[in-house]
């Protein structure tokens, strides 16, 4: 097999002794394992091809510390911009509280509902309430750290109370009010 001297590592080329290979076989228990020289090589450099360049072989180790420079915050949109969405949020009230009646959402069994199961429809409407609470606090003055916990733990009493206001909900249409 032809290698070229450039192929062959720098620390080969410049050693000035031969270098030795063995051959070792491993063993498992108590036996021992087998060793043995295989060969020597020798390595002849070629005087017409160029010689390698004695530059420092990569090292892994310490780097010169890198300093970083970190972008500003994010910035809020302009006011207007933001009171358009708030313009757009209520104006679309009036039209989702229309679309809810037409679908057949029945106010009569509120006082019922909270009668039956006061606590879970109470802790589900608050907790609505207080997730677009923190999405305020979040937009305004939060960041994503202190925003996060509220939103779990607000997330979790939602869903357990929301699971069961829903179960009683289902219970009052199984028993025939609509």
């Amino acid at each position: 097999m032809d290698l070229a001297q450039k192929d062959i590592p720098l620390q080969l080329l410049v050693s000035s002794q031969p270098l030795e290979a063995s051959l070792i076989i491993a063993s498992f228990g108590s036996s021992k394992p087998y060793s043995s020289k295989a060969f020597e090589l020798s390595i002849k450099l070629d005087t017409t091809s160029p010689q390698p360049s004695t530059e420092k072989p990569l090292r892994y180790g310490k780097l010169p510390e890198i300093h970083h420079i970190f972008k500003s915050g994010p910035k809020s949109p302009p006011k207007l911009i933001t009171m358009a969405f708030v313009a757009a949020v209520v104006m679309a009230l009036p039209v989702l509280l229309v679309a809810w009646l037409s679908l057949g959402a029945n106010l009569n069994h509120l006082p019922m509902a909270f009668r039956s199961s006061p606590i879970p429809h109470a802790l589900f409407f608050l907790s609505i309430v207080a997730m677009e609470g923190i999405f305020f606090m979040y937009y305004t003055s939060w960041n994503l750290f202190q925003t996060l916990p509220g939103a779990v733990g607000i997330g979790l009493v939602t869903f357990l109370s929301g699971s069961r206001a829903l179960r009683e909900v289902q219970e009052r249409r199984l028993a025939g009010f609509r």
